[in-house]
């Protein structure tokens, strides 16, 4: 009692002299970014479901830290560096009562040193919003124009010249959506009945050419997942029957180059198949494919991977196996001479041992409310594991890539 009484004293004592200290507020500022050139720095994007209102870019270093994020509206799905540009580039919509109301959709360009949003370029209301991403905000090879994908449920795409800051025209493109650059002004959208829709635009953003190629799959029996990865002209796609499609895209022609199966025999019987959302990745220089994988029953391509198997595009052959630490959802890869593999992935902050005798006693259901979301890092070549960031906010995003 007597001690509590004296601490007391001694506080009353300090009054005077806090009430003349000077007070210093803290005031508000912006932090700025280094150059990234040369690093293996990373974006984590998507609509946080199921806080679908709140969607969310995390920026991440090498080693897994946290450098900053964006605030990117209502089912964010894509964010597009632009990197001659120097520019961070996203698709946003919002609504004027928050969740209802008037609908407004915006193209959003960032300062990508201080991520503080630079200009907005008002779109029609109608972008896509789906929970795969791929194609569906891409930039012509230029850099001039970028391609929005529409679906109200009519298909179209809108055009935005960049260099005016101006939204140009809305091409329809019935039956066909999802976008692949392939020239500078020209661009692929895959179609319902196994072809492609190309598509040309002029300095002014206008149509120049628009063709359909015959069919290139089967989209009944063996069709493609939109998940595409490019390597030069041709971008490399798997299908729901896990074979890959080599699908040259230039400017004056589409072909199918090649296709093989992406498990043998063996493989096959044992139900190897593909995974997650994003479940390809390239390095162009090593004319690697990286593909998600797991063994379960065709109807669960979309369930996590547990594998990345890493491809020869020239001779069409698997030449590593790279487990991965956590199931995964979407993976990518850096450009550098010692390529990153980014994993988004699933960890339960428990001993495999303990996670066992959870699901054999308690069921699956405790073991969810447990679950985190994380990106790993990997080397590419190797496989080794050299990170995970801490765990990413609350709501759940689809998208890596690296920056």
């Amino acid at each position: 009692m007597i001690l509590k009484k004296q601490i007391f004293v001694f506080l009353v004592s300090c009054i005077p002299f806090l009430a003349t200290a000077e007070f210093i507020p803290e005031t508000a500022s912006v932090a700025t970014l280094p150059d990234h050139s040369g690093k293996d720095w990373f974006w984590v994007a998507g609509s946080r479901m199921p806080n679908e209102t709140d969607g969310r870019a995390f920026l991440f270093d090498d080693q897994g830290k946290t450098l900053g994020q964006l605030s990117t509206g209502l089912w964010f799905t894509s964010l597009v560096p632009a990197k001659k540009r120097g520019e961070l580039i996203t698709v946003e919509t919002y609504f004027s009562r928050g969740t209802r109301g008037t609908r407004s959709d915006v193209v959003v360009i960032y300062d990508p040193h201080t991520l503080s949003p630079i200009r907005e370029i008002t779109i029609p209301p109608k972008r896509m919003n789906s929970v795969k991403s791929s194609g569906l905000v891409t930039l012509t090879e230029d850099e001039k124009f970028l391609l929005v994908v529409n679906y109200t449920p009519a298909q179209s795409i809108s055009v935005i010249n960049l260099d005016t800051s101006e939204y140009v025209v809305e091409i329809d493109t019935p039956g066909c959506s999802v976008i692949y650059p392939g020239g500078n002004r020209d661009f692929y959208s895959i179609c319902a009945n196994g072809g492609f829709l190309h598509i040309r635009l002029d300095d002014a953003g206008q149509v120049s050419l628009l063709e359909r190629s015959a069919p290139l799959f089967d989209p009944v029996n063996d069709f493609l997942t939109i998940s595409a990865s490019k390597i030069e002209d041709t971008w490399y796609f798997v299908s729901r029957q896990n074979n890959v499609y080599a699908i040259e895209m230039q400017p004056d022609s589409i072909k199918l180059v090649e296709t093989w199966p992406l498990a043998n025999e063996k493989e096959q019987e044992d139900n190897w198949t593909i995974s997650g959302f994003h479940h390809t990745a390239t390095h162009e220089a090593n004319g690697h494919l990286y593909v998600l994988m797991h063994t379960g029953e065709t109807h669960t391509f979309e369930e996590p991977g547990t594998d990345v198997w890493v491809y020869d595009v020239n001779t069409q052959k698997k030449i590593n196996e790279l487990p991965l630490k956590d199931l995964s959802l979407s993976i990518n890869v850096s450009q550098g001479n010692n390529p990153r593999l980014y994993s988004l992935a699933f960890h339960i902050p428990l001993p495999s041992w303990m996670t066992f005798l959870m699901y054999i006693f308690e069921g699956q259901e405790p073991i969810s409310k447990l679950v985190k979301q994380v990106a790993n890092t990997y080397d590419a070549n190797s496989g080794e594991h050299l990170n995970r960031t801490a765990f990413l906010p609350e709501g759940f995003v689809l998208d890596i890539a690296p920056w």
